[in-house]
């Protein structure tokens, strides 16, 4: 049975898909600004994925746009991050 989504429930989804991914732009971000290093941005964006993983299963649908906005945010931008410091490192 696929029930409703009230206006409500999907704006506060929304809002936290908004603040998991700002989330993990800052945190995998921070840590790519401070260490410059390939493998710093894999690591926490590992952690966050760990810690989205148990938030999910501790809070389930209440926290799905959190850990929607997290999950793919960090992966994508530690890979990004990952692959600009390789390629600045081979052009130094």
């Amino acid at each position: 049975m696929v029930t409703r989504t009230s206006a409500r429930h999907a704006a506060v989804q929304v809002g936290e898909f908004a603040i998991g991914a700002v989330a993990s732009y800052v945190a995998v971000g921070a840590v790519w600004l401070a260490t410059g290093a390939p493998w710093a941005p894999i690591l926490v964006a590992l952690a966050l994925a760990a810690s989205a993983a148990l938030v999910e299963v501790k809070y389930g649908a209440k926290a799905t746009g959190f850990v929607v906005g997290v999950l793919p945010t960090a992966v994508i931008l530690a890979g990004l991050l990952a692959a600009v410091s390789l390629v600045l490192a081979r052009y130094r």
